[in-house]
């Protein structure tokens, strides 16, 4: 794993929207017992006021509908080929229950590697371009569950072609570039989660491979409400990864992993 990547998931540890709120919270607490009350009491109130907007729903769907919005609409909208093929993006393997149990076990991105399996079937003459990474000291790798999982879908193996040395959405696409053949220059479609395709489109369009979005994996309705039934579990596991990709377009466009900060679709 890259330095690089190293630092970034360090500094997501205490930038993770579920594990700030603890932080200011354990703050205002360590604060408070030293005697200084009006400092503690700020960050108890940030820490609880971020819980409790969170809990009920407004921040987590005003932060996490943009990113699904953004290509809204495209999941259907594929009826424009040529088409070079198709391009999953791993994330959704669970590598150490899978591990242990020898049996292929998904996490809630389930639907990247489902509709790609679908999208294999509807358009049987392209290829397949699965990137991921993810190994672990005896471990199952991310491409390994997903090669077990088109094996046993009944996918013909010899269409996908395995990235297995990516960690990290970049990485994705530098690695999908070196498996394209010469000729296929066509868009290929481009399976991952809607609040993750903004940054991978940005990534996608970077090293040059022209790209049909075709986003899965919805987790909101695609409207902001204001109100939702209280979850304060579900509520900050979507937070976490909305927030993450908002950092993750501010990074990609300072580091020049991006040419936008927040890709949108093209204009016809």
């Amino acid at each position: 794993m890259a330095w690089d990547n190293i630092i970034s998931r360090t500094v997501w540890l205490f930038l993770q929207p579920s594990n700030l709120i603890f932080i200011l919270l354990l703050i205002g607490l360590v604060l408070l017992w030293r005697g200084r009350q009006k400092p503690g009491l700020w960050a108890i109130t940030i820490s609880v006021t971020l819980y409790g907007l969170a809990m009920f729903g407004p921040l987590t769907n005003l932060v996490m509908a943009p990113l699904e919005n953004r290509f809204a609409g495209f999941t259907n909208d594929i009826s424009q080929p040529p088409y070079s093929g198709i391009i999953i993006l791993g994330g959704s393997e669970r590598i150490r229950v899978s591990t242990f149990h020898h049996q292929v076990s998904l996490s809630g991105a389930a639907e990247r590697l489902i509709e790609a399996a679908k999208l294999a079937r509807q358009f049987p003459a392209l290829p397949v371009i699965y990137s991921g990474g993810g190994r672990l000291d005896g471990m199952m790798t991310e491409y390994e569950i997903a090669r077990k999982f088109f094996q046993e879908a009944g996918i013909d193996l010899s269409r996908i072609r395995f990235d297995d040395k990516s960690y990290n959405t970049y990485t994705n696409a530098l690695e999908s570039r070196k498996l394209i053949k010469p000729g296929e220059e066509d868009k290929w479609l481009l399976v991952t989660s809607a609040f993750h395709m903004p940054r991978a489109v940005g990534a996608y369009r970077k090293v040059g491979i022209m790209i049909q979005p075709y986003p899965v994996d919805y987790r909101t309705e695609l409207s902001s409400s204001l109100i939702s039934k209280p979850d304060a579990g579900a509520a900050l596991y979507e937070l976490d990864f909305a927030v993450h990709e908002w950092l993750g377009l501010i990074a990609y466009y300072i580091s020049g992993h991006s040419d936008e900060f927040f890709p949108a679709p093209e204009k016809n």
